[in-house]
């Protein structure tokens, strides 16, 4: 369980270190971007607080993996639909960057790795009785 902690963690603060990233710089940040305009920046730098305090969230879950398993599974939850919502865009709008290819299978598997990784810890803190 330790290293499952350990990688939210990090995990989570990666997270806030992007969004700040965002928050700071902009859209210069952004891998195959380009200029956008003052509603756009607007935009991002707002969803980027957001972002900041997701990754907050799993760095506050991972202390208590077992207590906290809903909130794991809301977070990862949301990280499934912005994968979905990276494919939407795709079919939309055209392929993005290559970066943002790759990261549609990690958005989608690291969510469902989470679950499964969770459902084994609660079951080894709550066995059930012969």
């Amino acid at each position: 369980m330790r290293v499952f902690q350990v990688w939210l963690h990090v995990f989570g603060v990666a997270v806030v270190g992007i969004a700040l990233a965002h928050l700071l710089f902009g859209q210069s940040t952004y891998i195959g971007g380009g200029e956008v305009n003052a509603t756009m920046e607007s935009d991002l730098r707002f969803y980027s607080v957001l972002f900041a305090a997701y990754g907050a969230a799993f760095v506050w879950a991972a202390a208590d993996i077992v207590g906290r398993a809903r909130v794991i599974d809301v977070l990862g939850l949301l990280f499934f639909l912005g994968g979905l919502a990276r494919i939407l865009a795709w079919a939309v709008a055209g392929a993005p960057h290559g970066f943002y290819v790759l990261m549609i299978p990690v958005e989608l598997l690291v969510p469902v790795a989470h679950g499964v990784l969770v459902r084994r810890f609660e079951r080894a803190a709550n066995p059930v009785p012969a």
